[in-house]
């Protein structure tokens, strides 16, 4: 798929993310910052960045089929509420499906979380069971959620972040990635950004 067309469907996907969740889609752009920073950090080949900018962007396009009351909710969701959340990888590789995209692209998007001890979702895979690509946006999926703008809670700062991710590794994450993922932390901070539009314009030439 040329990168022209990837654009124009990645656009229209993303649009109506933040349609449905303006939360979701700002998680999802920053995300997309941090996967590059990280990726970049790790001397990753440019086709393999390509491939991540896209997974990332659209990890959780499967939101697209949660219901709103369950995403816009202010509060900590109810065991049915979380089974139905816990959809969205699964929601999002049937939807990928019309789009054609790559096998890492959709690894992304259905393993994202996964854990390394086996406990994630939605298949319990574990360790190097779980690809590559896909630990790595884990990682930054975790950290974003932790220090992104939340209605409900105080972002966690940069720091005890760091200390959340380090206790992670070797249980939820991949322990030499998180290793330095953290030494990538050490020497990175990616601000939190809420323009929409700005966003939406900057989604072509994100990298």
């Amino acid at each position: 798929m040329s990168s022209t067309v990837k654009n124009m469907e990645l656009c229209f996907l993303m649009r109506q993310l933040s349609k449905k969740d303006e939360l979701t889609f700002l998680h999802s752009y920053r995300v997309t910052k941090i996967t590059l920073s990280f990726a970049s950090f790790l001397g990753l080949t440019d086709a393999e960045k390509r491939e991540l900018q896209f997974g990332a962007l659209i990890h959780d396009i499967g939101k697209l089929h949660i219901p709103a009351h369950i995403l816009t909710k202010k509060g900590e969701l109810s065991e049915d509420e979380f089974t139905q959340m816990k959809k969205h990888p699964v929601f999002g590789i049937q939807l990928l499906q019309h789009y054609h995209v790559s096998s890492d692209i959709s690894h992304i998007v259905l393993y994202h979380h996964e854990r390394w001890d086996g406990k994630g979702y939605p298949y319990k895979k574990q360790g190097e069971n779980i690809p590559f690509l896909a630990r790595l946006v884990a990682l930054a999926d975790s950290l974003e959620a932790m220090t992104g703008i939340r209605p409900y809670r105080t972002p966690l700062t940069w720091e005890e972040a760091y200390e959340e991710i380090k206790k992670g590794a070797g249980t939820q994450f991949d322990p030499k990635l998180a290793t330095l993922f953290l030494s990538w932390m050490e020497n990175h901070i990616v601000p939190i950004e809420q323009n929409k539009e700005t966003i939406m314009r900057a989604i072509p030439i994100i990298s």
